[in-house]
């Protein structure tokens, strides 16, 4: 008996697995044989970037976000960010382009200490770095452990609405140990960012994720159905998060 649990465990694993690599990137950019870095960049008031948003699993649009500095002061740099259904947030950077205030995938936004290191700053293919942070819900003052593996994965001729350019990929593995009591755990999120030195910021972006809910059976909230893991009586199981690539319709930089 025990023999055959550990088997159906092994299998879900390896399903869970496989649904995590299903929502992984495929190539999308030309691979340039170059070893260039790149610097942080220097963003002045009035800079903006408008991006197209949609569905990776899908395809469906949904929308477009509209990214504009609106505060340059000391370290700090602040965006008003306008999202796909209109509403209006602001977010935080600092001059490095990690984050200070920003939704996390799935999820709304944190302020970071230290910041969630999106980069590092100057930053060229092959290198890694490894971040540990504390998340803090500015509603509620409640507080959350992220772990970040970055990987700056080569140069790449890409690409999009906007224009051809040639970008940096950027890949983040992130463990976010965000909880909801009684319905979530855990969120596993892999992020991958184009930054093009040219525009100052990505040209493309995306995000997929896991979660662990507490809520198993039927479908979770974006209509996919949980996969049980550890399920046996325990009735726990993890869910697909949305999908989202955003690409860059237009940009006004200095």
């Amino acid at each position: 008996m025990k023999t055959m649990k550990l088997s159906i465990r092994m299998l879900l694993l390896a399903a869970l697995a496989a649904a995590v690599a299903a929502c992984a990137p495929m190539p999308v950019g030309t691979p340039l044989q170059s070893s260039a870095s790149a610097a942080a960049p220097t963003l002045s008031m009035g800079d903006s970037w408008t991006y197209s948003v949609r569905d990776g699993f899908t395809g469906l649009g949904r929308g477009t976000q509209r990214h504009q500095v609106v505060e340059v002061t000391g370290e700090r740099v602040g965006m008003t960010v306008t999202l796909e259904n209109g509403v209006e947030e602001s977010w935080a950077y600092d001059r490095g382009g990690n984050w200070l205030k920003h939704p996390a995938h799935g999820l709304q936004s944190f302020d970071y200490n230290p910041p969630y290191r999106a980069f590092d700053f100057p930053v060229a293919p092959g290198k890694t770095w490894r971040a540990r942070l504390t998340a803090t819900d500015p509603v509620n003052g409640r507080r959350f452990p992220v772990w970040i593996d970055g990987v700056v994965l080569g140069w790449e001729r890409i690409k999009v609405p906007a224009g051809e350019f040639d970008a940096l990929r950027v890949k983040r593995a992130v463990f976010f140990d965000y909880y909801d009591y009684t319905t979530r755990g855990r969120s596993e999120i892999v992020e991958y960012e184009w930054y093009a030195p040219a525009v100052k910021q990505a040209v493309r972006r995306e995000g997929s994720a896991i979660y662990f809910s507490l809520l198993y059976g039927g479908r979770g909230s974006n209509g996919f159905l949980r996969t049980g893991m550890f399920n046996e009586g325990g009735g726990h199981g993890f869910v697909k998060d949305d999908y989202l690539i955003s690409e860059l319709t237009a940009y006004s930089v200095r």
